[in-house]
């Protein structure tokens, strides 16, 4: 009890230090993007360029709302990128122009239609590399004009403590984000990460990030180069390696560990290669090829290979203990929300698909299908301040269709999944369903940092059950643990949007009289 007690009291300092060290984190990026930012000469800061037609270009109104001109029918002569500072100081920009201007389904020649432009100014404004943005009409005559794109670029460097990339991604390892979180390839314990990139190589719209994750039962390290070619298509690698203490392995009323009674550390070597892009409105999806080399050994830094737990049963597929797993991976995102943050209505649904192709000792075949879907209504029900108040279901379920291997089976039971119980503590399965219904409203306001944070309350109820397919997943692992194979949870909370990310507090109870107080950094869904 006592090193519980300890861990979780570890967690909440870390934590904590996370979002005071965010902070400061994010001011410096301000003085870098502040100072990295191309200087005018001394005296020429109240003399801006001039146009075409020679009248003095105004500092323009720069913002990240997305307002366009209406237009009256003109021809667009020339279309320019100009680049200001904060300021509005005129500057040398860094970003090639074609990296803007290919936002736009509008060329020289067109006709300037407005929606176009909009969708355009849209486009140019989800760009990572850039701050703020507008678009004016400079009119020639009666009949043309030029398009003028005003930008004010980001910081040169992105810094973050999640190694994951935004959904939807084909790549494997600590970025991936999981369509359902119920999948293994996560560790057990409190941990933290953080990740620098290098944005806008070359003027190009290239990163090249660096992440390294470590806590008391995980360490792992992923490099990730990524181009976009637009603000929604582009390819990107990675290379990765991580170990980590895996639920599957780990909890449930049953304790079984290795032959030499340690724990089991699985060993995830590899990388990936994917192509991301729309697929129809609001639907994006990526697709790519993954290889993984698995092991599980029986300590963070040892070269022992274990095959088997302390019961006899399978931990690997291969007789030398060394997977190799080869996996074409699909996933796409429908997102209907209104805001990405602070949702109140729409839905988003994730789907992904994971083909395992036989390779090696292994020769693991197999397809993985998970799906997750949250609705968002807007429902007044009561609340203690001002702001949104929203009801939100989520459904999820998932199944294998083939070998089962167990630490890329479902995971049942957390603070992703059932509340109340620990990652892993329902089940670890062949398929599964997952229900939750929760209930955010306002409480109150702060200021704090120089930032303002709107605190909410949170009423949940979670529910999970693996269908009755726990022993048809290789070694068992959830029928040796004893685990019982659906579970409910339910609780109350509290969470705040932070500089980095939903801080969420909860304490949950489930169904089998145990409680459970969570801290963790990250939305729920």
């Amino acid at each position: 009890m006592f090193n519980v007690q300890c861990l979780k009291q570890a967690n909440q300092y870390l934590m904590v230090t996370c979002l005071l060290f965010s902070t400061t984190l994010l001011s410096t990026k301000d003085a870098l993007a502040q100072s990295d930012t191309a200087q005018v000469p001394a005296g020429e800061k109240s003399q801006p360029p001039m146009t075409d037609s020679g009248d003095r270009l105004k500092a323009p109104n720069l913002s990240s709302n997305i307002v366009v001109p209406p237009g009256n029918q003109e021809i667009i002569s020339e279309i320019v990128v100009r680049y200001f500072d904060r300021d509005g100081n005129p500057v040398s920009g860094k970003t090639n122009p074609e990296v803007i201007t290919q936002e736009f389904d509008l060329q020289p020649g067109d006709v300037y239609d407005a929606e176009l432009a909009r969708e355009g100014l849209a486009g140019v404004l989800k760009l990572g590399i850039v701050s703020q943005a507008s678009l004016t009409l400079e009119k020639i005559n009666e009949s043309q004009a030029v398009m003028a794109i005003a930008v004010q670029e980001g910081s040169p460097i992105s810094i973050g403590f999640s190694l994951t990339l935004p959904p939807p991604t084909a790549l494997q390892g600590p970025v991936k984000p999981l369509p359902v979180e119920a999948v293994s390839d996560s560790a057990d314990g409190f941990g933290a990460g953080a990740q620098i990139g290098l944005l806008n190589l070359g003027g190009r719209n290239q990163e090249l990030d660096l992440g390294l994750e470590g806590g008391t039962e995980s360490f792992g390290v992923n490099l990730g180069y990524r181009r976009f070619l637009r603000h929604n298509r582009g390819f990107g690698v990675n290379v990765f390696n991580r170990r980590g203490i895996e639920p599957e392995f780990d909890e449930g009323e049953q304790e079984v560990n290795l032959p030499s009674n340690g724990d089991p550390w699985v060993d995830r070597l590899g990388g990936g290669f994917e192509y991301f892009q729309p697929i129809v409105a609001d639907v994006q999806g990526a697709i790519g090829l993954s290889y993984q080399r698995v092991a599980v050994r029986d300590g963070a830094f040892s070269a022992d290979i274990e095959l088997l737990d302390e019961l006899g049963n399978q931990l690997t597929v291969s007789e030398t203990g060394l997977d190799d797993v080869l996996t074409i991976n699909f996933a796409a995102v429908w997102d209907r929300r209104d805001k990405p943050k602070n949702t109140t209505q729409g839905f988003k649904l994730e789907f992904g698909s994971d083909q395992y192709l036989p390779v090696g000792d292994a020769d693991i075949l197999a397809n993985r299908l998970a799906a997750n879907y949250t609705q968002y209504f807007p429902v007044p029900l009561f609340g203690f301040g001002q702001g949104a108040k929203t009801l939100l279901v989520n459904l999820q379920g998932g199944t294998i269709l083939g070998d089962a291997i167990p630490y890329d089976a479902f995971i049942l039971g957390g603070s992703s999944s059932v509340r109340g119980y620990d990652s892993s503590e329902i089940s670890t399965a062949r398929s599964f369903i997952q229900a939750s219904v929760e209930y955010r409203y306002p409480i109150f306001s702060f200021n704090a940092l120089r930032r303002e944070f709107d605190v909410g309350g949170t009423l949940f109820v979670d529910y999970a059950s693996d269908l009755g397919s726990a022993d048809d997943v290789i070694g068992q692992p959830a029928v040796a643990r004893e685990r019982p194979g659906d579970g409910l949870g339910y609780g109350l909370g509290l969470r705040t949007t932070t500089p980095i990310g939903v801080v969420r507090t909860e304490f949950a109870l489930n169904d089998q009289g145990d409680t459970d107080f969570i801290f963790t950094i990250g939305d729920r869904f």
